[in-house]
């Protein structure tokens, strides 16, 4: 966890901050907890089971995809028990605009709670779908549809990791063997035992290579399967609602 970063992000923020604004929470606005008066919202979100995109699209308040900026943890025996996760939307599908700043709250230890990780390098993109909270700019979400990781491709386009534990399948014509540009299609395995490695490349269609250097072996597990983002963007059949302008008022 950067705590350097994120003080130094609060107190960027701060100088932008009008304490009147009411406004969605942005990359350029004032995080909350920067006000000390603030209080979280750690209201816990009860998991739905869906049938398809469509019916997790119609159930989410915002969907969009967003890159981890930063997150602050409290840890009870190096387990995350409460905090909060910054994310920047990149792409916006419903309830958002681009470059808005999502806090999403969570607490407890269930396997659902919503804990995203921190951040390396540029941080992980993941197509999030979330619930209001009852903070203007902070949102719920509940695991797996809170945190679907987004890919580069060698293209340069964004693709759905697949498999991901969903609670439906996915048309096996939309899934497609991907050459991936990202940092994050590669993990390192190395600490794994053999049969995690093999679980794994099993369940998530990774593949496994092995590097070394003159003390050690390393292992990798790659990904090579996703689903290209505009095919799911149909899946979810967001109903796009008509903009009216000052004209039309």
């Amino acid at each position: 966890m950067n705590k350097i970063l994120l003080i130094f992000t609060l107190l960027c923020h701060a100088l932008w901050w009008s304490p009147d604004s009411q406004a969605q929470h942005s990359v350029d606005g004032l995080l909350p907890e920067a006000n000390q008066d603030y209080q979280f919202d750690y209201t816990d979100i009860v998991p739905v089971k869906f049938d398809s995109f469509a019916a997790v699209a119609e159930w989410a308040d915002v969907i969009a995809v967003a890159q981890v900026v930063n997150v602050d943890y409290q840890q009870t025996r190096e387990l995350n028990a409460k905090g909060q996760a910054f994310l920047n939307v990149h792409v916006p599908y419903k309830g958002v605009n681009k470059n808005d700043l999502l806090v999403v709250s969570s607490k407890g230890f269930a396997p659902h709670n919503c804990y995203y990780p921190d951040r390396a390098g540029e941080g992980e993109r993941f197509l999030v779908f979330l619930k209001k909270s009852k903070n203007e700019g902070e949102y719920h979400g509940f695991k797996p549809y809170c945190q679907l990781q987004i890919l580069l491709t060698d293209t340069g386009e964004y693709a759905l990791r697949y498999p991901l534990d969903l609670d439906f399948e996915i048309d096996s014509e939309l899934v497609k063997h991907i050459q991936f540009n990202d940092p994050n299609a590669r993990i390192n395995v190395t600490d794994w035992t053999g049969i995690s490695r093999d679980q794994h490349q099993l369940k998530y269609a990774s593949t496994l290579t092995q590097e070394a250097d003159m003390f050690q072996k390393f292992y990798y597990l790659t990904y090579t399967q996703g689903v290209m983002l505009y095919e799911i963007r149909k899946l979810m059949k967001i109903t796009s609602k008509p903009r009216i302008s000052s004209d039309q008022m």
